[in-house]
This record gives C-alpha cells, structure tokens and sequence, in this order.
C-alpha cells in the first residue's frame, strides 16, 4: 500500500494507530488503584507524588520510582517543559519500559497550588494571595501547570508508542441543599474535571465495596466522567475486579489491553470472572 501524506504528515488508518492507551484512573483511597496500575504492560516508570504512595507495591520487581514526594513544590515546574523529564530519550534508550504511571495528579495539584501562590505573591495580580485565599492568580497557576503536565505527558509518550495512566483520588460528594447527593467526580478541583478527560481515552472509576473490587467505564453510582474506547459501554457500566496481588493471579489492564491491541482496537465485552 503506497504511503500518502498531507502537508508532510503520514496518513494512517485508525487500526494501525492502535499502539498505547492513555488512562486516567480516579477512586477512593484504598481501593486499589495503586494495585491495578501495576498491572499495565511492560516495566513501569512510576513518577510519584504521593507520601508512601508505592507502598503496596513494594513487592514487584518491574517498577523503577521517580520519587517526587519530598521534592520542594518548585519541582512541578519540571512538568512545564515541552519534553518533561527528557523522558522521550529515556524512553527510547529503555524499550522494556512500556507504561508511565503518574501518581497522583490530585496531590501533584496540590504542590502546584502551593507553589503557585508563591509565585504569584511575586507579582502585582497575585501578592495578596494566601494558601487560605489563593485568589485567581495562586488557581490560575495550578490549573495551568496541572494541565500542561498531562498535556506534555501525553504527547511524549505518545510519540514514544508508550502507554500513560494517570492516577487522581476521589472527591467528597456534590449535595444538593437537601443533603441529596448529585454525584462524585475527580479531586482535581475547578475546570479541571472536565478539560482533563478531554485528552485522554480511558477514564475508570475504582471501588472497593468490602467484598469486591469494581471497575466502572461508564457514568454509574453517581459517579463521573466515565468513558472507554477499550470496552463495549453500550451494556453494564462496571466490572468486578477479581485480582490477588499476593499470588498475581486475576486479570489486569496488560491483559485487557493486549486483547484490544490484537482485536485491532475493536471494543472488547467487559471482563468476567
């Protein structure tokens, strides 16, 4: 088949740019999203944010940590540039790494927010900005830079073929004035709710309801935004996750995702146990 190009850019079919999925997976602490995570393809580049936030998965041998959780708050500037990290070169020279986990974009806001408003004190919009009253500039600044991370993210590891999850905790419930719950979303906080999803094609919702474990693809238990181009959404919202980590047995995001790949990007049936 000949090669066409516009304006100097190959043309392809949509099977043949099924090479990477990008995900973000939100839920509430303890319910294992750190676990799923680590079931992705490949070695894994955790990038974390989180205190403590690799603890449970301490056990496995196909993780290498970039630990940023005691870094000062300046060090999310780092995520501002075109190519974070210089990651795509790291990428390249370190081809068993297949999947870059991001954990958590919700405490990686919170540094920004911080640092923020300390830039922001530093100019004449944002100097009375406090972490009580951060005001535009002190939001402003961690919006942006919360946006440009998993924007300059994306494009990296895409242009790489590698795979990207971001992790985000849940929030608190939105109630009406009768204590009514409306639904539960993503703590990123403002705008950023909606403008993050946006860019990436797996948003997944993880609960632990003390006797199973559920992957929600589609808006359910009040719960959203839910999407997926990698499972069938026109039937059941969610899944149960039947996974041990201690003897790693159970199906996980590699197994899925090797199914969709070699179904060339046809949407699967959810999993069943």
């Amino acid at each position: 088949m000949s090669v066409i190009k516009l304006g100097g850019v190959e043309l392809q079919t949509p099977k043949a740019r099924v090479n990477r999925f990008s995900l973000l997976l939100w839920g509430s602490s303890g319910s294992g999203k750190t676990t799923l995570a680590a079931t992705a393809p490949g070695e894994k580049l955790w990038i974390n944010f989180d205190p403590d936030g690799t603890d449970a998965i301490a056990y496995r041998d196909d993780i290498h940590v970039m630990d940023f959780a005691n870094e000062p708050n300046r060090s999310v500037e780092k995520f501002k540039e075109d190519d974070p990290l210089r990651l795509a070169q790291f990428l390249t020279d370190h081809k068993k790494i297949e999947t870059v986990v991001f954990d958590s974009l919700t405490t990686f806001g919170d540094k920004c927010l911080t640092h923020g408003i300390t830039k922001a004190q530093g100019t004449k919009k944002g100097k009375y900005s406090t972490i009580e009253d951060p005001g535009y500039s002190g939001y402003g600044n961690k919006n942006t830079w919360t946006r440009l991370a998993v924007k300059n993210l994306l494009k990296v590891t895409g242009q790489v073929g590698r795979n990207m999850i971001f992790i985000a905790h849940e929030d608190k419930p939105v109630q009406n004035s009768e204590g009514i719950v409306l639904y539960i979303s993503i703590m990123l906080g403002s705008s950023l709710n909606e403008q993050i999803p946006i860019d990436l094609s797996e948003i997944w919702n993880l609960s632990d309801t003390g006797r199973e474990r559920r992957i929600a693809i589609r808006n359910c238990r009040n719960r959203k935004p839910l999407k997926s181009r990698m499972f069938i959404t026109s039937g059941e919202p969610e899944f149960e996750w039947d996974y041990n980590s201690d003897t790693n047995k159970g199906s996980g995001i590699d197994t899925w995702y090797k199914a969709w790949v070699k179904q060339g990007g046809k949407k699967l049936p959810l999993p069943t146990n």
